[in-house]
């Protein structure tokens, strides 16, 4: 008798365990989390190690949660703190999710939840993940690089924050829960897609998957190309082409592309067709002169055609002498256009630089500035390439992600999800496809589709755009790692306010979605995925 009581106890006691574990922990175990010390030797870079500066319950009925704030210490007294972010859930689903950052990052994104993800679908944090991000070592704006001059603060923002913030936010989460996550994603859009690529390149073992979201695979040459951009609008009398002029442009591409993948619908979802059928000439003002909004000069036309095409670097690098061409006569709305040229034909001034300017060439501004020439008073408009050959390879070598062996991550089992808006203006659809085609030359297609999809949005701007796209890219992700189960038919769901739930499907690249002439417009089931 006495055995079986035993035994009874015994059972009933792991009972208790594991209920206490799914659970998760309480208030009071989230306020002991703060002023926990994580030491230097339980982060995998130099630092001087990291300390929990504040905690909070946060959340409401059935999302309650332990938001944690700190700081990760640099080994230079100087160079500034990463400020990270970690979100607990009460009710853990045994994963945690790294969630990136933009531009120049400088301040933490709300880690609580997964990017674009449809309304329908519940944020990371309610699904249960713990989830996690950081400012990439510096405090200021996304669009300002002035941090570059230290070079810890330059290191962490080129990829060494991942690894830091990935190693702190795993040792608060095994402390709290008493165990490591079974699994660890990371996503992110724009610098975050970037930062998606350099951890699965750079850290292939802490990673089960990844999602890149208009990923920049090679920084240097995108600042390069946004420099080329500026010196074409600003150093050329006549180029700049005004708001109006950027309406004209989007709407003659639209009237004459929108058709060409069925259905009318202000989605130009056939960008090839486009290029195939559209011609600028058709806008030129009588005698190739400037006479007002509803025509281009021949040098408008010009700059035009340079956005069209590769746009030239002025030096090679291991990437190549060429940006991928960015898709202005392919779909982008008037909008995407207007933050390509600016609002506003006058020469900037450094300390000018915001959204009055070509956001392309704001960015390739303060790069030049203080990462190539570390002087905030240089004029990035006479900026030659030729003459700084080596700092940029040195730069590139630094912060790129373009190496396409990723055996590593995938012999860990790991997947990769990438997609990008056909309309963006901010970086080129045509550059995630350069490195989408390097990953299927290193793989080969058959390999590379068994830990690889890419997916392009028609209409999908860097955020808005006619199709502003959602997508549950986290429950795919997640269904493909844990279940083994494949991404089927992708659909992404429109979140504009006019449009607001039509669907369309999210093609395996290099297929579009193409309305099949009947049933309804509004669903993914009337389109097909072709390249024809």
């Amino acid at each position: 008798m006495k055995v079986r009581f035993y035994i009874l106890y015994f059972a009933l006691c792991l009972t208790n365990v594991a209920v206490a574990s799914a659970a998760g922990f309480t208030e009071a175990q989230c306020v002991a989390l703060k002023n926990t010390r994580i030491g230097a030797a339980r982060i995998g870079l130099p630092t001087r190690g990291a300390v929990v500066t504040n905690v909070a319950m946060a959340g409401h009925a059935g999302n309650p949660h332990c938001k944690i704030e700190g700081q990760i210490k640099p080994v230079d007294l100087k160079a500034p703190d990463i400020n990270f972010q970690l979100y607990l859930p009460v009710n853990w689903n045994g994963k945690a999710l790294q969630l990136g950052g933009s531009g120049f990052d400088g301040a933490v994104k709300d880690a609580d939840t997964a990017r674009l993800a449809p309304a329908t679908t519940p944020g990371a944090l309610k699904q249960g993940y713990a989830t996690f991000g950081s400012d990439s070592g510096h405090q200021g704006g996304v669009s300002d690089a002035s941090f570059t001059l230290n070079e810890e603060a330059w290191e962490n923002f080129a990829g060494a924050q991942i690894k830091k913030t990935h190693d702190v936010a795993v040792a608060l989460i095994t402390q709290a829960y008493g165990k490591k996550p079974s699994r660890l994603y990371f996503q992110g859009n724009s610098q975050g897609g970037h930062e998606a690529l350099a951890a699965i390149q750079r850290f292939p073992l802490d990673y089960d998957g990844a999602i890149a979201i208009h990923p920049v695979y090679n920084v240097v040459e995108l600042h390069l190309a946004g420099i080329r951009i500026g010196q074409a609008i600003y150093n050329t009398p006549g180029a700049w082409i005004s708001p109006a002029k950027a309406a004209l442009i989007a709407n003659a591409v639209n009237g004459a592309c929108d058709k060409l993948d069925g259905l009318a619908d202000g989605v130009v979802a056939n960008p090839d067709a486009c290029s195939a059928t559209f011609n600028i000439a058709h806008l030129r003002c009588s005698q190739g002169k400037d006479t007002g909004a509803n025509c281009l000069s021949d040098t408008q036309i010009a700059l035009v055609g340079m956005l069209d095409k590769p746009v030239p670097l002025g030096i090679t690098l291991s990437t190549g002498d060429h940006f991928a061409p960015w898709p202005i006569l392919r779909g982008a709305d008037a909008s995407a256009l207007v933050s390509v040229f600016g609002s506003g034909a006058d020469k900037p001034k450094p300390e000018a630089s915001n959204i009055i300017i070509s956001f392309p060439y704001m960015m390739g501004d303060q790069a030049v500035r203080y990462e190539v020439m570390r002087d905030a008073d240089y004029d990035s408009l006479e900026f030659d390439p030729a003459a700084h050959q080596a700092r940029l390879k040195e730069l590139a070598a630094q912060v790129d992600n373009a190496d396409a062996n990723i055996r590593a991550f995938v012999q860990h089992g790991g997947k990769l999800l990438m997609m990008h808006g056909t309309a963006d203006m901010a970086v080129p659809p045509g550059n995630t496809v350069a490195y989408y085609e390097k990953l299927k030359a290193e793989f080969g297609e058959k390999e590379l589709r068994q830990f690889a999809r890419f997916y392009l949005a028609p209409g999908f701007t860097h955020s808005s755009g006619t199709f502003r796209a959602s997508w549950d890219s986290l429950g795919t992700l997640d269904k493909w790692v844990d279940h083994g189960i494949p991404p089927g038919q992708q659909v992404m769901i429109d979140v504009n306010k006019a449009t607001a739930g039509r669907e369309m499907p999210l093609c395996d690249y290099p297929l579009y979605p193409k309305y099949n002439g009947q049933g309804d417009v509004r669903s993914a089931s009337s389109f097909i995925c072709t390249d024809k």
